[in-house]
């Protein structure tokens, strides 16, 4: 078989499977005033909340809180074999290490010189507090069982064990966020946002050389898609990215 009809094949069965979104994740206690989220169809967010009171675009500075991770949550028993499965004092720098490369990827993503803000170590009246939570982080069955190679037949085969476990991911890996935005003058919260996402189908994924890789690319499309919505003008809608993703070796 050449590689060309191999990619085509892989293309066809890739296909077929779901796409990126996951199910809402439970709120898990980070964002004050939860039920005050709903969807909107303009964004790329589950769920939101902004206040009118406040014209985010308008400032010009944004802080950026270290990433918590003390709300992670394992809902499903496939959920709890993967964080059980794992050596617990690396699984927790792995996850650390996850949520610094979140704080960067933001901190990059807001820094790009084709938007006005300036990333700050200190908040003042008019700075933007920026504060986010990994609240979901489960590694798929295929990177689990065989990092690096071709993904779709074990995914799509964890599907049938993942929904028989009542699992949130249903084998296909989740990370789940969740972040408000505060004044910095006054406190008060000008903006909320939570969203799940399963990462992203690779058809070969030679990429992929640790777990958590997949959702890095999940969240550097968060961190440029709040850029996004932040500066938008009124009215515009920020689509959602695909849920697909060729990987070239």
């Amino acid at each position: 078989m050449t590689k060309t009809l191999a990619i085509k094949i892989c293309l066809l069965a890739t296909l077929s499977l779901t796409g990126c979104k996951a199910g809402e994740a439970p709120d898990s206690g980070f964002n004050p005033n939860p039920e005050l989220m709903s969807k909107d169809k303009t964004l790329p967010f589950q769920r939101s909340y902004w206040n009118n009171n406040y014209v985010l675009n308008n400032y010009h500075e944004i802080f950026i809180v270290p990433v918590n991770t003390s709300h992670i949550m394992a809902q499903g028993s496939w959920e709890k074999f993967n964080l059980a499965y794992r050596d617990k004092e690396k699984l927790e720098k792995e996850i650390a290490s996850l949520a610094d490369y979140t704080r960067q990827s933001f901190t990059q993503a807001f820094n790009d010189p084709n938007n006005h803000f300036t990333v700050v170590n200190t908040a003042g009246p008019n700075t933007l507090i920026l504060q986010l939570a990994l609240v979901q982080v489960v590694p798929s069955r295929a990177i689990m069982s065989t990092i690096g190679c071709v993904s779709f037949i074990p995914a799509a085969l964890g599907m049938v064990a993942g929904a028989a476990s009542n699992s949130q991911d249903v084998g296909k890996g989740v990370i789940a966020i969740e972040g408000h935005i505060r004044d910095g003058g006054t406190g008060e919260v000008v903006a909320m946002f939570a969203d799940c996402e399963h990462p992203k189908s690779a058809i070969i994924d030679l990429k992929a050389l640790n777990w958590w890789s997949p959702a890095k690319i999940i969240i550097d499309e968060w961190a440029k898609q709040l850029v996004e919505v932040i500066s938008r003008p009124p009215g515009t809608t920020v689509k959602d990215s695909p849920a697909f993703k060729l990987f070239v070796w």
